[in-house]
């Protein structure tokens, strides 16, 4: 009886080692992310904030679910456990490659659309001539309606000074 619940509480700690690590993967994720697309401070801490509002909740369920709701500390100890083993042996590793390889997708993502752009960027540019010679051809138009409309004016106002 006594030995059984010994093996559960070593269970638990297992598991909640497995869940600091897993946290710290998600956090990975996060970091991975902030190293490809740049965020600014305040950015990282609200990310940060909420992240970390969220890994509460995941502990919360974890403890309520496995422990009957009850705070243990061998449950945070094996979280913390599991996190820095996790920072010290994978991180490092899967930050390095996971930048990488999500770095050189990006750049093959952006040479494919830079080179399924081309075509869109010959035809915006025919298009933009166009644009801009029917903007001279208005502009001239409305130069001329311009200065008929100020000799229609210098009219009307020589018409009504004479009244």
């Amino acid at each position: 009886m006594v030995y059984g619940e010994i093996i559960r509480q070593g269970q638990l700690f297992l598991l909640a080692a497995a869940l600091g690590a897993g946290l710290l993967l998600c956090y990975d994720f996060l970091r991975i992310f902030r190293r490809l697309i740049r965020h600014k401070t305040w950015g990282i801490a609200a990310e940060d904030l909420l992240f970390w509002l969220c890994c509460a909740l995941v502990m919360f369920g974890f403890m309520y679910r496995m422990n009957e709701g009850v705070i243990r500390g061998f449950l945070v100890l094996g979280t913390a456990v599991g996190m820095v083993l996790y920072s010290i042996f994978l991180s490092p590793h899967l930050i390095r490659c996971g930048t990488a390889v999500c770095g050189k997708i990006a750049g093959a993502l952006g040479r494919l659309l830079r080179l399924a752009g081309r075509p869109l960027c010959r035809a915006g540019r025919m298009a933009g001539a166009q644009v801009c010679r029917a903007g001279r051809i208005c502009k001239k138009r409305t130069g001329k309606w311009k200065k008929q409309l100020k000799k229609i004016g210098k009219a009307v106002r020589i018409g009504l000074s004479k009244l």
